[in-house]
């Protein structure tokens, strides 16, 4: 992380100078934070130590279908939870949160702490929440569309084709989903454990947040889904699995296309070599 003064930020970000407002005293410095492709992020610090951390929004977070404003929201909604940062101003420039001291649970969290946190997650209750219910095929169309001719070979046209439309599956409560819950966005703090980084997050299916946790913990999907059923004493367990299973070729699909239009955005082999090891569980 590189630390400069406020001035020396703005300069470098111009974004930021839309919090000249909000501060009446310029800030005593500014830290770059390391993280995600989306979320280039700053820490911002007082001079009597109050700290946030700013979230802009940016060319990429446009690509990506993410809105800072709908992050505002779902986080007021949410911010006596306990699980989340705190918002603390919004305009069109991005999003000003506190920032939460603690450590990072990237490298230490168990799966037991995130399945109680994911179950935590799908409690909040949603009525207070005022943001559109998650669109799996606009989400993928919105990805597709965007790419380059040259990476749409007839191997990922065939896969996003087969796989675009959101399963056929039984009911089961929409829920608040935070759409990337792992270690890295995870903090132990005096709190408790908390959750950072919501900018995906949005009203959908449990179903799929909980593929998307099993597959970046890599644990045995069954005992995952059944602890996480009795954690949330939840009966008709079998429209779980179903759920599950029906969600992960298309939850593949959904992170290759964001993993190809990471390659294109920032031209990183490595966001390349990951959809193409996606596509390849498709061809196998």
């Amino acid at each position: 992380m590189a630390r400069m003064s406020w001035r020396e930020a703005c300069q470098l970000d111009s974004s930021l100078v839309s919090l000249e407002r909000f501060f009446t005293v310029p800030p005593d410095y500014a830290q770059t934070l390391t993280g995600g492709l989306t979320n280039r992020c700053w820490k911002i610090v007082e001079s009597n130590g109050r700290a946030y951390v700013w979230r802009p929004t940016t060319p990429i977070t446009q690509a990506f279908s993410i809105s800072r404003f709908q992050e505002f929201q779902i986080l007021s909604s949410i911010q006596d939870s306990g699980l989340s940062p705190k918002p603390v101003s919004i305009n069109d420039k991005g999003l000003l949160v506190e920032w939460l001291e603690g450590a990072s649970l990237a490298d230490s969290l168990s799966f037991e702490q995130l399945l109680e946190a994911l179950v935590a997650v799908h409690n909040v209750p949603t009525t207070r929440i005022p943001v559109a219910p998650f669109n799996f095929t606009a989400r993928v169309d919105h990805y597709w569309i965007q790419l380059k001719p040259e990476l749409k070979s007839e191997e990922y046209q065939t896969i996003y084709r087969d796989w675009r439309n959101a399963p056929s599956l039984a009911e089961v409560t929409a829920t608040l989903c935070h759409f990337d819950l792992a270690g890295y966005n995870m903090v132990a703090s005096e709190a408790g454990i908390q959750i950072i980084d919501w900018e995906y997050a949005t009203i959908g299916d449990p179903r799929l947040d909980l593929t998307l946790s099993i597959d970046v913990a890599d644990v045995d999907e069954m005992e995952a889904i059944h602890q996480y059923c009795q954690m949330r004493q939840i009966e008709g367990i079998d429209d779980w699995f179903e759920g599950v299973r029906a969600w992960r070729p298309r939850a593949n699909m959904m992170a290759m296309l964001w993993y190809l239009l990471a390659f294109q955005l920032w031209g990183d082999e490595y966001y390349y070599q990951q959809a193409e090891q996606l596509k390849q569980q498709f061809c196998t």
